[in-house]
């Protein structure tokens, strides 16, 4: 009796180990640089259930200076880069606001029904000016942790 406790024991450690390894989000992350010193991070965590939440910190903005735009961006070719601006898809983030220290953070919480581009993407943060959604002004690869 003490044997088969012993087993079972063992069975529901393990049972408990494979639901934790299953439960655990995929996690994807951008370093992002740009023009004038503007540097930050991105965190993308693929949680079980299929949704994405989406992390953006950047530094080194104008203080006060408003909204920036951000996405990711891919292509239908899954070779999208930000050295070659080809992403000409995109997956819409929460906006950026640049606080009086011109630093700003963003999370997005996108559906199960978003899902994650297939091939290569990249976190792109768009200029406000004199477009709300201009030119790139820090970008950065997205790969897998």
């Amino acid at each position: 009796m003490k044997r088969i406790m012993v087993i079972l024991a063992a069975l529901g450690m393990v049972g408990i180990f494979a639901l934790a390894q299953m439960s655990k989000p995929e996690v994807r992350y951008a370093m992002l640089m740009g023009q004038g010193g503007i540097k930050g991070t991105a965190v993308i965590l693929t949680l079980p259930s299929g949704e994405h939440e989406v992390f953006v910190r950047l530094e080194g903005l104008k203080p006060g200076s408003g909204n920036y735009a951000n996405h990711i961006h891919y292509n239908d070719k899954g070779d999208a880069n930000c050295q070659a601006q080809n992403g000409d898809k995109l997956v819409g983030l929460a906006n950026l606001v640049a606080d009086a220290n011109g630093n700003a953070v963003a999370a997005t919480k996108l559906p199960a029904s978003v899902k994650y581009p297939s091939g290569t993407t990249y976190i792109n943060v768009h200029s406000n000016s004199p477009q709300p959604v201009g030119a790139s002004i820090a970008c950065g690869m997205v790969e897998m942790k």
